[in-house]
């Protein structure tokens, strides 16, 4: 028989449970080539702009080549949307991870500014969707994180509450979001954020193993309190 679940863990997407960054170079540098720059983006060069979200990235990395930067990310998430997720882009240690904490009865949720239909794609082709209780893109009645609106309506599907979970995130936002809500918040060190050691009130986790003994760890003093 499952664990009851009482406890809730919500997670950010990119940069916490999949790395993003060389499919996003990968379809910049194919828009490229269709506009016949003479330039390409690297892995490296793509990382900053990820967190910034899809917008501001494709403006930024194509620069003179974007035209009208609506149909650019229009056609940068149709794109998105028509490309498999590779197998590579889920960091070490989340799919085991994320089982173990199903395991010990905590329930899971994603709240991510990527666009919802690709935040469910993802999640599907990595075979990891029936993991989770809710997955909570961007909408239209869903604003960016850190607004809490994704939380709390990832917790209401999920069943939980903000009093008895947890945030696991990588980025400015991440931390922002965390603390408007008032839960407690472990950061990933291997992320997009550059400076996760420095934000206050955070766990740090080197990589996705140590996430399981800190989520219930907090989750724990979380139903003490």
């Amino acid at each position: 028989m499952k664990p009851a679940v009482t406890s809730h863990a919500v997670f950010d997407l990119d940069g916490t449970l999949i790395d993003s960054v060389s499919l996003c170079a990968d379809i910049l540098n194919a828009m490229l080539a269709d506009r016949g720059a003479a330039f390409r983006v690297s892995n490296d060069q793509t990382r900053p702009h990820v967190t910034a979200g899809g917008p501001a990235m494709v403006a930024a990395l194509l620069g003179d080549h974007c035209g009208d930067p609506t149909l650019a990310i229009g056609e940068f998430r149709e794109r998105y949307a028509a490309t498999p997720t590779p197998a590579a882009c889920l960091y070490p240690g989340v799919r085991e991870g994320l089982a173990e904490l199903r395991r010990q009865g905590v329930g899971l949720a994603i709240v991510s500014n990527k666009p919802q239909a690709l935040c469910e794609k993802a999640m599907r082709e990595l075979d990891l969707a029936d993991l989770f209780d809710a997955i909570v893109g961007t909408a239209p009645d869903v604003p960016l994180k850190p607004d809490p609106t994704g939380l709390d309506l990832a917790l209401a599907r999920a069943g939980g509450t903000r009093r008895r979970c947890c945030f696991v995130g990588d980025s400015d936002g991440d931390h922002a979001l965390a603390r408007r809500a008032d839960v407690p918040l472990v950061m990933v060190a291997y992320g997009y954020g550059e400076a996760c050691r420095d934000w206050p009130g955070a766990l740090i986790a080197e990589d996705f193993t140590a996430v399981p003994v800190l989520v219930t760890g907090l989750l724990a003093r979380r139903a003490a309190a």
